[in-house]
C-alpha cells in the first residue's frame, strides 16, 4: 500500500484518457448480472482547468441471468466554450422480463420466496429513454438547471400477479415527457471523487399532455450532498439527504425514480442498496446515504494514477402515502461496505456489498400491510461511479 499523495501536486492531464470495466453484480432475488462499460475523456491540449475534463463519452452493455438488460450512452461536456455552462445526456434502452413490483406505499411486506407464486411480483417492461440536462452558471457556485425526461415504456401485465391485482396508473404503458427546472449550489473541490464541498439542489417538475406525456403530475425534489474531510482528504464523511414529493397520476414504473439532476431509485445499487430495484415507491419519499470514504493508498503507473478507497455505508429510506394510513412502519434500511478504485481522478470503479433488511408477511395474506418478520438479503455490485 502506498501513502496517498496531495492532489495539488499532480500535473494537469492533457489529451485523451480511456477506461473500461467488466460489470458484475449479484442479488439474492435477481441473480448474476454481467456486461461492460467503456468511456473516453478529453482533457484538451492544455488541460481542463477547474473541470474534470473537457468532454466525456461513455457506453454500457449490461444484462442479467434474471431477465434484465440495461444498455446506455452517456455524454458530458462540463464547460461549453469556456462559459461554465454544462450539458450532459443520459440515454439508453432498458428491458425487464420480470421487473419488480411489490405495491405502492411504505407498508408493502412481501411473501417469502418459498411462499411466492411464480412471477407474482413481476411484470414485463421495455423502456427507451433520454435525459438531457443543461446547467447554466448564475454567480459563484450557484447554477440554474433545465432537465427533460423522455421515456417510452411498454408494460406487460402478467395474470395473477400483484400488478394485475393492484392495476396502478401506468399499467397500459405509454410515453412519459417531463420537464424540470431548478437551482443548484455546487462548491465541490473536484469530480467525480469529491473530497470537500456541497452540492445541493431544489427543483420542480411537471408532466403534461402539452409536453407529449400520457400522464399529468407535478413534483418537487430537494437534495443535499455534503463531503466533509475528517482531518485530511484521506478520510471523508460523505452524505446525501433527499426528499421527493409527487402529486397527480404518475405511472407506477416511474414512482421509485426520484427527481433532480441525478438518477436515484429506491432499491438497487444507489439507495437502499441490497434490496431489489424499485422495492419501495410512493408519492412522498425521504432517504439518506451515509458513507465514510477512506483513501487506503495511491499508486502511479506511468502517467496514470490509481486511488484505492474503502467505503462503509448506511442507507435509510421512508415512503409516505399509497397504502393504509397510520401504518406503524418507519425507516427501511441497509448497510454494507465497498471498495472504490479511482483512475486518473475521473473514472470510479465501485464494488459494494450490502445487506438490506427485507420485510415479509404471512403466506395467507399476500397483500397485507402488516409485517410478520424481517431478515437480511444480500446485494453485490461491481459498477461505475460513486452513488453520489
Amino acid at each position: 500500500m502506498l501513502p496517498a499523495m496531495g492532489y495539488a501536486q499532480d500535473p494537469p492531464r492533457t489529451g485523451w484518457d480511456f477506461a473500461g470495466l467488466p460489470l458484475v453484480n449479484f442479488t439474492t432475488d435477481r441473480g448474476v448480472g454481467y456486461g461492460a462499460y467503456v468511456a473516453s475523456f478529453y482533457h484538451g491540449p492544455k488541460g481542463a482547468g477547474d473541470f474534470p475534463y473537457r468532454a466525456s463519452i461513455g457506453g454500457q452493455f449490461y444484462q442479467t441471468t434474471g431477465g434484465y438488460a440495461f444498455h446506455k450512452f452517456i455524454l458530458d461536456v462540463p464547460n461549453i466554450a469556456d462559459t461554465g455552462a454544462r450539458f450532459d445526456l443520459k440515454s439508453g434502452y432498458e428491458t425487464w422480463d420480470s421487473a419488480w413490483y411489490f405495491g405502492i406505499g411504505d407498508a408493502t411486506p412481501r411473501l417469502e420466496p418459498d411462499d411466492t407464486p411464480p412471477g407474482y411480483y413481476t411484470a414485463g417492461l421495455q423502456s427507451l429513454w433520454a435525459i438531457p440536462t443543461l446547467r447554466l452558471p448564475i454567480e459563484g457556485p450557484w447554477k440554474l438547471f433545465l432537465n427533460y425526461v423522455f421515456r417510452k415504456t411498454d408494460v406487460e401485465v402478467f395474470p395473477e400477479t400483484r400488478l394485475a391485482e393492484d392495476t396502478p396508473e401506468g399499467t397500459d404503458g405509454g410515453t412519459l415527457s417531463m420537464g424540470s427546472v431548478g437551482f443548484a449550489y455546487d462548491s465541490r473541490d473536484r469530480e467525480p471523487s469529491t473530497n470537500r464541498g456541497i452540492f445541493s439542489e431544489l427543483s420542480i417538475r411537471v408532466a403534461h399532455p402539452v409536453l407529449g406525456a400520457d400522464w399529468r403530475f407535478l413534483g418537487t425534489n430537494i437534495t443535499h450532498r455534503h463531503w466533509v474531510p475528517l482531518g485530511s482528504d484521506d478520510l471523508v464523511f460523505a452524505y446525501r439527504l433527499g426528499f421527493d414529493w409527487t402529486t397527480g397520476d404518475a405511472p407506477f414504473f416511474q414512482q421509485h425514480i426520484l427527481g433532480g439532476t441525478e438518477w436515484v431509485e429506491m432499491g438497487g445499487n444507489v439507495a437502499l442498496r441490497g434490496l431489489p430495484n424499485g422495492r419501495f415507491r410512493g408519492p412522498i419519499t425521504g432517504y439518506a446515504n451515509l458513507e465514510l470514504r477512506w483513501t487506503l493508498g495511491r499508486s502511479q503507473w506511468g502517467k496514470s494514477t490509481f486511488d484505492l478507497l474503502a467505503a462503509p455505508f448506511v442507507d435509510l429510506g421512508r415512503i409516505w402515502g399509497g397504502n393504509t394510513p397510520g401504518s406503524e412502519h418507519g425507516l427501511h434500511g441497509s448497510a454494507g461496505a465497498g471498495l472504490r478504485l479511482v483512475y486518473n481522478d475521473v473514472f470510479v470503479v465501485r464494488f459494494d456489498v450490502a445487506g438490506g433488511l427485507e420485510e415479509y408477511t404471512v403466506a395467507t395474506a399476500p397483500r397485507s400491510t402488516q409485517t410478520d418478520h424481517r431478515r437480511p438479503v444480500l446485494g453485490v455490485y461491481a459498477i461505475v461511479g460513486h452513488p453520489f
